[in-house]
């Protein structure tokens, strides 16, 4: 049995009550009835459905039935209340006349007998709850649900990675494979085979960054194939990540020349390709003319649930296949993920009791890791002997016992039970990944636009001073501490970037989202299949679909959005480009007459003409639009009309035209985001005056923005990747005091400035560095010494990159007292002195380090204990450097140091080094861990633009 669909419906009944009030004149106390009578009904709900899972008690058709009843009758209200409200609010753009007061009363009228008709189905559907035993169920639930909801006021900011439990000699032994020299084995495949959970991706991953693998090859790709493939993308992935600098060709090459130049860079180079998740031989066959036969020193490594599959692709494949784990291996794994705290550490030993019911339910999960994690994402949440208690209940009750034999069936329940167990909050949350395509790597704050834009995230989630993107992102860090889905962490502020979702819990999450009638799905594979689904789901039985996710073949280069009868209910339109090149053109109907009940459209890939464009001025309920990454012939100001528009997503659009794009009017515009790295063809320019509520700006920059525009955003909280070329000094004072005003309401500031004159105004440079909440520096250009700001610096700096500083003396006694410094890139000519030192304790946090470039260094110290957390360390033509740091020994957190374009002696110290010949040098233990490559100048790529994280 689901309700989560009901309770963010209620939630959005109260938000129409509260923002809507002066439409809803006149019927407000009716509509106010009826969300209470929802919302007892969503109570007697919630405990029937937890009774259900908790004593695994049989609920039966005739219930099943109520709540679907249940579930249209508060989508229905919800689509009368919308539209009424949309009618009221456009009569009252005009004049009031009688005609027109007269019919507002029409209106007020129908619709109070619409909602009266809804109120007396709910008054039945009360009325027969006994008839269903559930009057009286769930006493002394309702402080588990208040728990539920405490936990989700908890802070989950930190996500814990991918546990590697078991499959340590699998490692080795793949490895081993790939990077061996035979001559006479010409096998080129190598396969990790299994059932879906058994761990082969997460494997698959290890080897591919095991620093034997990554010294082995000189290239290396990993692609998914995922069922709905797409082959020209996969190949041109394949090519970009063997092949960066070619990049800009890759888009114009013909299909004949792509299989060509593939084929030719695995002839000439060791690359390495992995094929993650391959399920046909028919995938194989559309790839297979892109990769050599024969021992070239290429090799495939292949991820795939078909165990037939690899020896049909290269009869001399090396075969692996992991087993299940064993019980020891089983409850080192559960404990792993069950006993960490939200802040990533653990939380200690568990009692004998706690112990003893957890082996008992590691075992019943029969050695499949993904089982296994998922049912510790579970306990984490749970702290007493009798929550688990609870929890092995259940997984005994479902009979998990022969997983092994009937894996599906029994990793299904372990999922399931984790869904069931969701707060009610996060559970449209989760639905909601069913939008995106299998193996998609899914934009973390596009996510949070796309929840808060559909009503599943509320204002009264919010807890203190919270924003209701933090609310997002407390509840993408639960899911991900629950292990419903994968996230990537930005390795230094910490935040979640991007995420994805297992095959397995997209399944699971497509049918608990079809069950909910929450989701639709088209994949578009031929221009007419969009007219064709709707006019097929026409018909009165069939469900209203609210939410859309149309997923486009490269092929499909026209796609017709049909105003149909069948539309006028959606809420959400969500297209998924599998190509970022050949773009698809849309058509819009001018009047958009069905669509005016539309809250999100995301429209990512798409080439518009300008009739298209103009029309989306008509979708009145927007709150999110995305035209990123699309072709535009021209801005259209109807789109100013948005009135309810929250987030508009402008990164990556081509605007045809030279034209000034005005922004103003957008009263409830909450983000925006825009392209922060203008060219020389840079035509366009926005003007943002107006967006008083702006809380989030992404790509502002001073070619295509004014910086009088910037100092009127009172309400900025976040302003990220902000470029800023330096022509006079009153602009960039203007900024500086905009930034330093705005202290109280910024919270995080990332920064680009370039200057062009050789001396500057010094004052404002120390008024930039106090910014409390500049967490990322970039500066290009002259600059004053470093030293005059060493107790001005901003404590919050995290990322800082200096080109072209010419600095004289040496900046590292200032920079090494930067207490959270984690990433430092010193450029071309950063500084022109010839020698550092790193202090000892200095530079307490930083990992990452990077110079490039610095031609006169002669001499570099690096004292015991500084630079002591260092993990990263890259350093680059930096030709007068002579000798290794001996201090670098010290450093026992190394795991990664690359070099090129150094001196003859500086590469022969790192080559002893690596042979382990350095009775000189390195004597200690770790040096065997470092992960050290040496580069030929003719095999480097200088990549000089690439820094930050």
């Amino acid at each position: 049995m689901e309700v989560p669909v009901v309770s963010f419906i209620i939630n959005r009944l109260g938000v129409l009550l509260t923002e809507e009030a002066k439409f809803l004149y006149g019927i407000s106390d009716q509509v106010e009835q009826i969300r209470v009578e929802l919302n007892r009904m969503q109570c007697f709900l919630q405990d029937a459905d937890y009774y259900a899972i908790q004593s695994d008690h049989h609920v039966d058709a005739r219930v099943n039935n109520w709540v679907a009843e249940i579930r249209k009758l508060a989508y229905e209200t919800e689509d009368i209340l919308e539209t009424f409200v949309i009618q009221v609010s456009s009569k009252r753009g005009f004049r009031l006349r009688f005609a027109c007061i007269f019919n507002e009363w029409l209106d007020v009228h129908r619709v109070g007998c619409e909602i009266s008709a809804i109120k007396n189905k709910i008054t039945d559907l009360t009325a027969s709850l006994h008839t269903y035993g559930l009057k009286n169920i769930g006493e002394g639930i309702r402080s588990s649900e208040v728990q539920k909801q405490q936990e989700l006021r908890q802070s989950y900011q930190h996500v814990v990675e991918e546990e590697f439990v078991g499959f340590e000699e699998d490692l080795n032994k793949v490895v081993k494979h790939l990077v061996q020299v035979d001559d006479y084995t010409p096998s080129r495949v190598v396969s990790i085979c299994g059932m879906g959970g058994l761990g082969k991706t997460t494997l698959a991953k290890k080897v591919y960054h095991h620093k034997d693998v990554q010294n082995h090859f000189h290239c290396l790709a990993w692609v998914c194939i995922s069922q709905q493939y797409q082959t020209r993308d996969i190949l041109q992935e394949i090519f970009i990540k063997l092949v960066p600098e070619r990049k800009e060709e890759v888009v114009k090459m013909r299909n004949e020349e792509l299989f060509e130049q593939l084929y030719e860079v695995q002839q000439r180079k060791k690359c390495l390709v992995v094929l993650d998740d391959i399920w046909s031989m028919e995938a194989w066959k559309s790839l297979r003319p892109a990769f050599p036969n024969g021992n070239m020193g290429s090799k495939i490594l292949l991820t795939t649930r078909d165990k037939t599959l690899p020896s049909q692709i290269d009869p001399y494949h090396i075969f692996h296949e992991p087993q299940c784990l064993n019980d020891e291996e089983s409850w080192d794994l559960l404990q792993k993920k069950s006993l960490l705290r939200r802040d990533g550490k653990d939380s200690g030993v568990l009692d004998t009791n706690m112990e003893a019911i957890g082996r008992k339910m590691v075992k019943l999960c029969a050695g499949l890791p993904l089982a296994i994690i998922v049912l510790g994402g579970l306990l984490a949440t749970k702290h007493t002997l009798r929550e688990w208690e609870m929890v092995y209940e259940n997984v005994r009750l479902h009979k998990w016992s022969d997983a092994r034999i009937q894996h599906d069936d029994g990793i299904s329940k372990v999922l399931a039970l984790s869904y069931h167990n969701l707060p009610y909050q996060l559970k449209p949350c989760f639905l909601y990944f069913g939008h995106f395509p299998e193996d998609s790597e899914i934009d973390a704050e596009r996510l949070y636009h796309l929840w808060i834009a559909d009503g599943i995230i509320v204002d009264d989630d919010r807890d203190g001073d919270e924003t209701i993107m933090d609310v997002g992102k407390r509840y993408l860090g639960e899911l991900a501490q629950r292990c419903m889905v994968q996230v990537q962490v930005e390795k230094y502020t910490q935040r979640i970037n991007y995420c994805r979702i297992h095959d397995l819990m997209l399944e699971l999450c497509l049918s608990k989202a079809k069950m909910n009638d929450f989701l639709g799905i088209i994949h578009l594979q031929r221009e007419t299949d969009l007219a064709n689904c709707f006019s097929t789901t026409s018909t009165t039985t069939a469900p209203r679909i609210r939410k859309l996710a149309i997923h486009l073949n490269r092929d499909v280069k026209r796609v017709v959005l049909p105003e149909l009868e069948t539309t006028k209910h959606l809420r959400s339109i969500l297209f998924c480009n599998s190509s970022s090149v050949n773009k698809s053109s849309i058509e819009l109907n001018s009047h958009f007459k069905y669509f005016k009940l539309l809250r999100n459209l995301d429209l990512e890939g798409l080439k518009f003409d300008e009739k298209s464009v103009k029309s989306i001025g008509n979708l009145i309920s927007l709150r999110y639009l995305s035209f990123r990454s699309c072709l535009i012939p021209k801005w259209h100001s109807s789109i100013c009309k948005l009135k309810y528009l929250q987030t508009l997503d402008l990164r990556g659009c081509d605007f045809n035209s030279d034209e000034v794009i005005v922004l103003h009017g957008m009263e409830q515009l909450r983000h925006l985001y825009i392209d922060y790295q203008p060219t020389y063809n840079y035509l366009h320019k926005f003007k943002l005056e107006g967006l008083s509520n702006l809380e989030t700006l992404e790509g502002f920059n001073t070619m295509g923005c004014d910086v009088n525009d910037l100092c009127k955003l009172i309400n900025l909280r976040q302003l990220e990747e902000v470029t800023f070329w330096k022509w006079n000094n009153q602009d960039f004072a203007a900024f500086i005091n905009y930034l330093n005003i705005s202290a109280n309401h910024l919270r995080q500031t990332s920064l680009s400035v370039e200057f062009y004159k050789e001396e500057e105004e010094s004052t404002l440079l120390k008024q930039l560095f106090r910014c409390h909440h500049l967490y990322k520096l970039t500066i290009r250009g002259i600059i004053p010494e470093l030293a005059e700001y060493c107790q001005g610096f901003s404590p919050s700096l995290i990322e800082l990159t200096l080109r072209g500083c010419r600095l004289k003396e040496d900046p590292m006694p200032t920079l090494e007292r930067l207490p959270n410094l984690q990433y430092l890139y010193l450029g071309r000519d950063a500084f022109v002195g010839d020698k550092m030192v790193c202090s000892a304790n200095g530079f307490p946090q930083l990992k990452t380090l990077h110079l490039n470039w610095l031609d006169r260094i002669k001499e570099w110290e690096v004292e015991k204990g500084a630079i002591r957390n260092l993990s990263d360390l890259r350093i680059s033509y930096c030709e007068g450097l002579e000798m290794v740091p001996e201090g670098l020994r010290f450093i026992t957190t190394l795991q990664q140091f690359i070099t090129c374009g150094m001196s003859e002696n500086f590469s022969n110290k790192l080559r002893r080094v690596n042979g382990e010949e350095g009775e000189d040098f390195y004597k200690v233990r770790h040096v065997s861990s470092v992960h050290i490559r040496l580069y030929e100048e003719k095999e480097w790529e200088v990549e000089e633009e690439n820094t930050g994280s």
